[in-house]
This record gives C-alpha cells, structure tokens and sequence, in this order.
C-alpha cells in the first residue's frame, strides 16, 4: 500500500499483511523517524520520486515480465496519489506531528 488506509477493510488488509511480514517492514514506528520538517523537506524533494516513477514506467510497462506489467498500474496509481491526495494527507500527518492529534472540522492544516 502507498498511502494511510483510508476505510476498515483497508486497515484490515494491511493489518493482515503486517502480519504475514516476516521482515517487519510494517514496524508502525514512522513517528519515531518523522518529523514535521522531515516531511516538508521530503515533499519539496519529490521530484526525485516523479523522476523514478517515469523512468521505471517505462521499463515496465514495456517489459516482458508480467509482474512488472502488473505493477506498472500499481505505480501509476501512486503517480496519482502524489500528485493529488498526498498533499493533503501529508497536512494532515503534519498537523498530528504538532498537535499530538489528527486535524477535525475547523483546524487550519500546515502548509508544507
């Protein structure tokens, strides 16, 4: 998954995956590494992120392994979600980052 679960059956599906991960990538310790400047410098540099994503396209989505095809899509996606609703989710990330809590109707979200 790139992005936070969004409704139930996706925290249910990435609670199943975290624990079928035998190299504990799914560690949910990212508040230990994060910070609010850490994201804002990421989302500045993100470039670097659109950059991979265009060169691995295409050697995907021309490749003879149908795995990377299939994955193809999936990287699509995440071009999407960091050109649309990642923005926002990072703010939000930001402002529980500050305020110990994610943000309800009325706060202000950070800029990045």
């Amino acid at each position: 998954m790139y992005r936070q679960p969004k409704t139930p059956d996706e925290v249910r599906a990435l609670a199943l995956a975290a624990a079928e991960d035998l190299p504990a990538a799914y560690a949910c310790d990212g508040d230990l590494h994060w910070t609010p400047d850490a994201v804002r410098q990421w989302w500045h540099a993100r470039g670097v992120v659109e950059e991979y994503i265009a060169t691995v396209l295409v050697e995907w989505e021309g490749s003879e392994q149908e795995d990377e095809r299939e994955a193809a899509g999936g990287l699509r996606d995440y071009e999407a979600y960091l050109a649309g609703e990642l923005a926002d989710d990072l703010r939000a990330y930001v402002f529980r980052l500050e305020h110990g809590r994610y943000p309800g109707d009325g706060d202000v979200l950070p800029d990045l």
